[in-house]
């Protein structure tokens, strides 16, 4: 049973090995994963505890580039997000993927998921296999954060510090310095048996956000390289409501709204520049806006514009500004922009492409779940020839409990 989820994110995570495997590459599966013990998710669900922050922040999204042993040519990439406390959700891709090329793991509470690549219902971990999954999400996390968020209990072996701490959910982990006081080169993480289950190798450190972090390590489980990994970047401003952290179809709807349904939506980082309009009406702010972009320019090459526009709204649902998005290849903010977070937003289509008013915010602001707080409104549009084809209204949300 042992080795039942040593995926280590090969089997369920090389998501180009599902229906969408491009020519010339091939499942690879290290594990067999007993599908008695990854069981349909149940609807009695334990919600998380309330939100704590560790050194004055709330959680983190890293981005990572991934390298599999075996599959040197297909590159992935790895977008891991924790809220603190036990709130994980770990989304994995192969580089320029195509639509359904994902599989994602999802921690709340005690709870944890597994939506494979081309799935729609996420199964839910149980027995050994959900304390692995588990194992799996702490080592990471404690890494990233090291040495904080645990209670580490030192001792030396030799010249070397090793550091050691219990899991609540089964397990435990360890952290292997050259000597007491300097940072591990290695993590590891132990069943409740004391026996070995994966390790993190060759841990280099960079400056991070909380003091130094990780920037690449080796990723090895039963004593093989699994992966490497570069961490490229680490954000702090995590948005994100408790929603985000289950999969789908175990969230709560939104209040019935009518014609157009609500949804609550993911809304990814992206880089953006804001600018305020002189325009009051949409005739004239949709004007405005395409004036706006045809003037812009892409600040580097392989750089390019969102040509459909997103205006941030007044308190009435009229245009106040438009916002700008590029799309770039490169890990750094260009002069003038700013990398705007990811956030959860409240989400309403209009196939018709309806513009707001007042009464439509109303309507979308209503459906504000509990334990949520709602932003400013914003509006994205999508044109052809100029024309107005299709709108998206959303009111950004962010968890009540994090003070703001």
């Amino acid at each position: 049973m042992r080795r039942l989820l040593q995926l280590c994110l090969l089997g369920a995570f090389c998501a180009c090995s599902s229906g969408d495997t491009p020519e010339g590459e091939h499942a690879i599966t290290p594990i067999e994963v007993d599908t008695e013990v990854l069981q349909e998710p149940t609807p009695a669900l334990i919600p998380p505890p309330r939100r704590q922050p560790v050194l004055g922040v709330f959680g983190f999204t890293s981005r990572s580039s991934i390298r599999f042993e075996a599959m040197p040519d297909a590159p992935h990439q790895l977008s891991a997000t924790y809220a603190f406390p036990d709130r994980a959700r770990w989304y994995i891709e192969p580089a320029n993927a195509q639509r359904g090329q994902r599989s994602v793991r999802y921690r709340s509470g005690p709870q944890v998921w597994e939506l494979a690549p081309g799935a729609s219902l996420a199964a839910s971990y149980e027995g050994l296999q959900k304390t692995q999954a588990l194992l799996q999400l702490e080592l990471r996390r404690a890494a990233m954060t090291w040495p904080n968020g645990l209670e580490w209990r030192l001792s030396e072996d030799g010249d070397e510090a090793v550091h050691t701490a219990s899991l609540e959910t089964g397990g435990s982990l360890s952290a292997l310095a050259p000597s007491t006081g300097t940072l591990p080169t290695t993590f590891t993480s132990l069943l409740d048996d004391g026996s070995l289950f994966e390790e993190l190798r060759e841990v280099e450190w960079t400056d991070g956000p909380l003091g130094q972090r990780p920037a690449r390590w080796l990723l090895v489980s039963g004593g093989l390289p699994v992966w490497q990994e570069q961490i490229e970047s680490i954000d702090t401003k995590v948005r994100f409501v408790d929603s985000h952290f289950l999969p789908p179809h175990l969230r709560a709807l939104p209040k019935d709204s009518g014609a157009a349904p609500i949804q609550i939506v993911e809304v990814p980082a992206r880089l953006r520049k804001r600018s305020a309009l002189r325009a009051k009406t949409w005739p004239a702010a949709l004007v405005e806006a395409e004036r706006l972009l045809a003037s812009a320019a892409p600040p580097s090459a392989g750089d390019r514009l969102d040509r459909n526009p997103v205006f941030e709204l007044d308190a009435e649902g009229r245009p106040a500004a438009v916002i700008l998005r590029l799309i770039s290849r490169s890990a750094e903010t260009p002069e003038g922009w700013e990398l705007a977070p990811g956030e959860s937003a409240l989400s309403q289509l209009s196939a018709e492409g309806a513009l707001p008013d007042l009464g439509m915010l109303q309507a979308l602001s209503a459906a504000t779940p509990e334990g949520a707080i709602g932003g400013r409104a914003r509006l994205r549009v999508t044109l052809a020839d100029g024309e107005v084809q299709r709108t998206q209204l959303l009111i950004p949300l962010s968890p009540s409990d994090l003070g703001d």
